[in-house]
């Protein structure tokens, strides 16, 4: 359910593993789909999924498995139109930015059908039918939201590691979900602000400095909420960003490069949000948020 980066890649690796693959796309995207399928370029080869099955709505048909990638902005719209596809064994596993997804999804499609998901996959859209995956992660996490295991995880597992995915199961969803949300909120809103790749931030001390800081004021939301992230959270974040690939970018960055939509108010917005409802300062993403915003509206980004 939303043929971008992540649900491209996911969903071409499944179809490539001999799975019955329903690509939800739309606009040229969609149109490149039907008229010669998906192209997958991902670990220095090249998946032709070919024909593809294609469409701009879900059908009537009630499926093992939904994949909800579409972008958070599209979660309540896109959910609604997911249900006709949603029977009494499907599984829907939202593998979106953010940590509102599952409580959205639970509302209009219940509690009982939804996993939690996280992925680290860096991949996009490179042009209409074409999707590449940059090498550096592909890995993905699947878990029940309330906690424990459950026998529909573990066939959800076989079947991605059966395509060839790198993929763990964890008892612990919602910690699942913000430890992704830790790393992704505040590498989204330095990127996306400074118009630049991973690599030339940290060769400037001030930008690593404002990492950190970003990171300190997430984990102190975190806190407030009732969520406690393991204490060597900040290391491992600044390290990993400092691993990563120089030309990294984030998905937020990309889309304000490209003035589309973006996800501003789920990612940098929901941090400022929780924080003064939780009278958690966070003076670092309040700016960002304040700068972000001001440049999404002159473009239209924004949803309303």
């Amino acid at each position: 359910m939303g043929t971008g980066g992540v649900g491209g890649y996911y969903g071409g690796m499944l179809a490539n593993a001999g799975n019955n693959v329903t690509f939800v796309a739309r606009g040229g995207h969609l149109a490149a789909l039907r008229e010669r399928g998906l192209e997958l370029r991902t670990q220095g080869k090249v998946i032709n999924i070919a024909p593809a099955q294609a469409t701009d709505q879900p059908v009537d048909q009630q499926y093992d498995l939904a994949l909800f990638t579409v972008k958070t902005y599209d979660t309540e719209s896109a959910a609604q139109a997911l249900k006709p596809a949603v029977g009494a064994n499907t599984a829907v596993l939202t593998l979106q930015n953010g940590i509102d997804s599952v409580d959205t999804l639970s509302r209009v499609l219940g509690a009982e059908k939804v996993l939690a998901g996280v992925t680290y996959v860096a991949s996009a859209v490179l042009e209409p039918g074409v999707v590449q995956e940059n090498g550096f992660s592909r890995k993905i996490v699947v878990a029940e939201p309330g906690g424990g295991s459950s026998d529909r995880v573990a066939r959800v597992v076989d079947t991605l590691k059966a395509a060839h995915l790198d993929v763990d199961t964890r008892t612990d969803g919602q910690q699942v979900v913000w430890e992704k949300f830790a790393l992704l909120a505040g590498h989204a809103s330095v990127t996306a602000a400074t118009a630049l790749s991973i690599g030339p931030i940290f060769e400037v001390p001030e930008c690593v400095q404002l990492y950190r800081t970003l990171v300190r004021e997430f984990l102190a939301v975190a806190t407030a909420t009732g969520i406690t992230l393991p204490a060597d959270t900040e290391e491992k974040i600044i390290t990993n960003f400092q691993n990563a690939p120089p030309g990294q970018m984030s998905s937020l960055q990309r889309d304000f490069a490209a003035q589309r939509r973006v996800e501003l108010d789920y990612i940098t917005g929901t941090v400022v949000r929780r924080g003064r409802a939780l009278g958690v300062a966070t003076p670092s993403f309040d700016v960002l948020y304040a700068v972000l915003k001001a440049r999404a509206r002159a473009f239209g980004g924004l949803t309303s």
